[in-house]
């Protein structure tokens, strides 16, 4: 049976932003509280939304199907209405948020981690953990004129899916450091599941992550 998960945390403070963060694994939750607490200073509330059904769909399917996106696609629209954006976290079902003007307020994490990846000059990187996934973060990184390579994490997603994270950050870490050796100027982790890894580099030469960046953009919808 699927797992839906729909929790509501609220500070003492006015809400003045509601969003709904659309994950496939429940270890984005506390992810994206830790990145809302570091952005507000306080503990901002966030809905989160669980469903890992949608992404071993996906996943059997070697990607998202038509049917799957439309699906995904009305079932937010169904949410909107009771939240000031939403947030898919899921790089695999992502593209989803292209389906939505910006009016809409439905955004995709990796989205705005591709945009800041951008701006740098020079040879660069995004990690992937799940195959599922490669397909819709090259069509998102790897525009025209970039340098950007999107690699596959060997064996990282198994040690994801067999709940051993020690082996899924060492080998995402060590993907990292291969990359700087061979002359990438910036490496982005483009899985949200990935951002715990960053801390394990100094800050002149930290990967890039999502949470952050994208709930930046959701509180600046205020």
């Amino acid at each position: 049976m699927a797992t839906h998960t729909l929790t509501l945390h609220l500070s003492e403070k006015e809400l003045t932003l509601n969003i709904l963060c659309f994950h496939t694994a429940a270890s984005n939750i506390p992810i994206f509280d830790d990145a809302a607490t570091t952005l507000t200073g306080d503990n901002a509330p966030l809905n989160h939304l669980v469903m890992p059904a949608l992404l071993a769909e996906a996943a059997r399917s070697g990607g998202m199907t038509t049917a799957l996106r439309r699906r995904i696609a009305q079932m937010i629209e169904t949410l909107l209405p009771q939240f000031d954006a939403v947030l898919i976290t899921c790089s695999t079902l992502g593209p989803v948020a292209d389906d939505f003007s910006v009016q809409d307020r439905v955004m995709r994490t990796d989205g705005m981690l591709a945009q800041a990846l951008q701006r740098h000059t020079g040879p660069t990187v995004a990690l992937c953990a799940a195959e599922s996934t490669l397909t819709a973060t090259r069509a998102l990184f790897c525009q025209p004129g970039s340098q950007t390579e999107v690699a596959l994490v060997e064996g990282a997603w198994a040690a994801f899916k067999a709940g051993d994270t020690t082996e899924y950050f060492t080998l995402i870490a060590a993907a990292a450091e291969q990359a700087y050796q061979q002359g990438a100027v910036a490496v982005a982790l483009a899985q949200s599941s990935m951002t715990p890894v960053a801390r394990q580099f100094p800050a002149a030469r930290r990967p890039l992550t999502g949470p952050h960046l994208a709930l930046q953009a959701c509180y600046d919808l205020r």
